[in-house]
């Protein structure tokens, strides 16, 4: 899997700075941040794209990128 290392960088950067000195903002590991970012961004293409249902389930990705269309 392949993140932006720039917004990578910048999410490990907040991760570190508020669960050191924000504990209000519950951001205690970079998980925090990541998780509730993918789950909204899915629940959005479900929606959009499978009448907001979830996807079947796929347990590996193919390797590349798709061609373009």
């Amino acid at each position: 899997m392949n993140f932006d290392q720039g917004v990578l960088e910048r999410a490990r950067a907040a991760a570190a700075h508020l669960s050191a000195h924000e504990p209000g903002a519950g951001v205690r590991s970079l998980a925090d941040i990541i998780n509730p970012a993918v789950a909204e961004r899915v629940a959005e293409l479900e929606e959009r794209f499978n009448a907001g249902r979830p996807f079947a389930p796929v347990y590996r990705l193919p390797p590349g990128r798709p061609a373009k269309s």
